[in-house]
C-alpha cells in the first residue's frame, strides 16, 4: 500500500512538472502579454531603477514593483506599488522624494493561458492614490488593457496592447477617457536572450504622445530574468528619453 501511494505521488509530481508553464514576465516591454501564472505560483517583478528625462526635469523610480499571484488556470491577481521616486528640477537643482500610487488588478486569459500561438485576454486595474505628487497622481483611476499576442513563427512574436483609462484631468477638471496602444515584436536571439521593439501612442485631450522602445531580457534560469530597456520620444509632447532596468523572479 505504501509503495502504491509513493508511486501515485511520484506520478502526480511528474504530471504537475510536465504541465508547468514557461514563466512569462510582464517586464521589460511597455505592452502586456495575455499569459497568466500557474495557480498557486507567485512572481515579483521589480524595476531596479527607472529614469525618465524631461526638458527641465528628471524623475527616477526605485523598486517599482508588481506582485503577481496565480489564482486559477486562466486568472491571476496583481498588486503594484512604487516605494520611492525622486523628482529633480534641473532649473534650480531642487529634489523631491515621494512614494507612488498603488495599483490593484489582475489578468484574465481568454485563449491560451500559456501565451503560445494566439493568446488574448483582459487586464483591469484600479489605481489607488496612496502616493504624493510629483510621483503619485493624487487621483483615483480605472483602466483596462486587452493584450493580444501571436507567434508568427518559432522565436518571433507579435504583440498588441490597446488600453483605455478613466482618469482625472491634471488641472482638476472633469474625468475623461484616455486611450493608448502599444505595438511590438519580440525576437528570441538565443535560448536565453530576447529583444522587444515597440511603438507606443497615447491620446489625452489636446495632447498626443508617441514613443519608440527597445528592450533586452536575459533568462538566468527558468524562474529568474534580468532586463534593461530604453524609450525615446517621437514628438515634442513626449519625454525625450527614458532608461530602465529590472529583475523578475517566480516562486
Amino acid at each position: 500500500m505504501i509503495v502504491r501511494l509513493g508511486a501515485l505521488a511520484a506520478c502526480l509530481c511528474v504530471a504537475a512538472t510536465a504541465q508547468a508553464r514557461d514563466y512569462c514576465s510582464t517586464r521589460p516591454s511597455l505592452g502586456q502579454s495575455a499569459c497568466v501564472l500557474d495557480p498557486g505560483r507567485v512572481a515579483i517583478e521589480t524595476a531596479l531603477a527607472d529614469w525618465e528625462r524631461e526638458d527641465d526635469s528628471d524623475t527616477v523610480l526605485f523598486g517599482d514593483s508588481l506582485l503577481r499571484i496565480g489564482v486559477t488556470d486562466r486568472a491571476e491577481a496583481q498588486l503594484g506599488w512604487t516605494p520611492l521616486g525622486i523628482a529633480r528640477d534641473r532649473t534650480d537643482g531642487s529634489r523631491t522624494a515621494r512614494t507612488g500610487d498603488m495599483s490593484i488588478g489582475g489578468r484574465i486569459n481568454l485563449h491560451n493561458p500559456d501565451g503560445k500561438g494566439l493568446s488574448y485576454g483582459l487586464q483591469p486595474a484600479l489605481v489607488v492614490p496612496v502616493g504624493r505628487s510629483p510621483i503619485g497622481d493624487r487621483a483615483w483611476s480605472l483602466g483596462v488593457i486587452a493584450p493580444v499576442t501571436y507567434d508568427l513563427r518559432e522565436g518571433l512574436n507579435l504583440q498588441f496592447s490597446p488600453q483605455l483609462r478613466w482618469i482625472a484631468a491634471v488641472d482638476g477638471g472633469a474625468r475623461h477617457l484616455e486611450p493608448s496602444a502599444v505595438l511590438g515584436i519580440d525576437v528570441e536571439l538565443t535560448d536565453s536572450v530576447e529583444t522587444t521593439a515597440e511603438m507606443q501612442w497615447l491620446h489625452d485631450p489636446g495632447v498626443d504622445t508617441a514613443s519608440a522602445a527597445l528592450s533586452l531580457a536575459w533568462k538566468l534560469d527558468d524562474d529568474l530574468f534580468v532586463d534593461c530597456g530604453t524609450v525615446v520620444g517621437l514628438n515634442d509632447a513626449t519625454a525625450p528619453f527614458r532608461f530602465y532596468s529590472g529583475i523578475s523572479r517566480r516562486f
